[in-house]
């Protein structure tokens, strides 16, 4: 519990950037069961995709860099700035860095370009960008195993594709209602999440009010919230995900969205190093500690 609002509305957050400091958040859910996979396969290398600051190469890397896994990232775009932190710690982290024009990058694995690539490997594990697939989902479906209290009444989180959304969704029971939090502007996230979707019994809704832009578009209203949450409640919200999430769930407290006496769980999916990744692009401190 970090605050009780008005009418009694109580919210509490699950803040999974405390599995661990590099491979943290949902980006360890998703890869948790990939990796079982790469080991009980055999595999002799992983290949996956992602932007020049995505979490998800980051965690990659670091967790390959853990468990001794050499790892190939898959950089969409062909400039390469050299001072990049993301990259440079992946690479710090012993991942091979491979940057592709944008047309391969939309093709992926049937590009040439990615080919020539992995043509040295002789068993290579393909992860999707954002190690998005059913083993990510059966992942995280263990964020929700882990609430010893179920009675709840909203679980909210921000939703980038929809797979940790999706995820959530299954797993939730029918007592609670789940609120994916739509943090890059993406138009069809509604039916990418139900696509996602094998079964659920909770219901569930997409909010479109608080991508403040898009992907990586931040405010100095965010920025703003963000330290002022911080101050309050010592805990560091990203700029790219929670943030936004968490500044929505204090909008909707403030607007009614709950019904009184309402227990509301925000799920903190991580996603820290992307304040490095704010920070080089802005060149200023995100939150002051």
């Amino acid at each position: 519990l970090i605050d009780t609002f008005e009418n009694n509305i109580d919210l509490y957050v699950k803040n999974e950037s405390q599995i661990h400091p590099e491979f943290g958040g949902n980006k360890w859910r998703k890869l948790k069961y990939n990796l079982q996979n790469y080991f009980d396969r055999k595999h002799d290398h992983i290949v996956t995709f992602g932007g020049a600051f995505s979490n998800h190469i980051a965690a990659t890397a670091a967790v390959c860099h853990s468990l001794k896994i050499p790892c190939t990232g898959i950089i969409r775009g062909t400039y390469e700035d050299e001072n990049n932190p993301t990259l440079l710690r992946a690479k710090s982290n012993g991942m091979s860095i491979h940057h592709i024009t944008k047309e391969a990058y939309k093709l992926k694995e049937h590009s040439q370009e990615f080919r020539s690539i992995i043509s040295t490997f002789e068993k290579p594990l393909i992860l999707p960008e954002g190690g998005s697939n059913d083993l990510a989902k059966k992942g995280v479906h263990e964020v929700i195993d882990e609430i010893t209290d179920q009675d709840f009444d909203n679980i909210i989180l921000p939703s980038g594709t929809g797979m940790t959304t999706s995820g959530i969704i299954e797993q939730a029971p029918k007592t609670m209602h789940v609120i994916g939090v739509n943090v890059l502007k993406n138009k069809s996230l509604d039916e990418m999440v139900s696509s996602n979707l094998d079964n659920s019994d909770c219901s569930w809704e997409i909010n479109h009010d608080y991508h403040f832009g898009g992907y990586a578009k931040v405010s100095d209203k965010l920025q703003s919230f963000a330290q002022e949450f911080y101050d309050k409640y010592d805990l560091v919200l990203d700029p790219i995900y929670n943030s936004k999430m968490m500044y929505g769930i204090l909008d909707m407290i403030k607007h009614g969205k709950f019904r009184d006496r309402s227990k509301l769980l925000a799920i903190n999916t991580g996603g820290l190093q992307g304040v490095r990744g704010y920070e080089y692009v802005n060149k200023k401190i995100w939150v002051k500690t």
